[in-house]
């Protein structure tokens, strides 16, 4: 396989996880009747870009699409190399699609874990 066309494909869940997060209002501010499609928003985006969160902290001052652009710019060429590597390693696209989704699965859960874990912990 295709290193190249592995590492465009290891792009789609993030991607679809960025768009679908974004689609939450990003423009709009905040009321009390969308507490849920905030935190989801949130959620989703940080299991797209994983490194956002460094970019979120107070002393960096930095607005909010700063922090979602540079998160998304700094996580993106992670899933790349994902993709690409899965794309060296698979002999076919069946066996490269079956790892990408278990690796996809296991990170989302992990990052689940992680909230609960952090949300518990107060």
């Amino acid at each position: 396989m295709h290193p190249v066309a592995g590492g465009a494909a290891g792009l789609v869940y993030p991607l679809l996880l960025i768009s679908v997060a974004l689609t939450g209002g990003f423009r709009q501010g905040g009321d009390i009747a969308d507490p849920a499609t905030s935190i989801l928003g949130a959620f989703l985006f940080l299991i797209a870009a994983p490194t956002a969160w460094v970019f979120a902290i107070e002393f960096i001052e930095a607005d909010r699409f700063t922090v979602l652009f540079v998160g998304a710019m700094t996580s993106l060429p992670l899933w790349w190399l994902l993709g690409s590597r899965l794309a060296r390693t698979a002999e076919d696209w069946r066996q490269w699609t079956v790892r990408y989704l278990r690796i996809s699965v296991g990170w989302s859960l992990l990052v689940l874990l992680a909230v609960i874990l952090v949300a518990g912990w107060q």
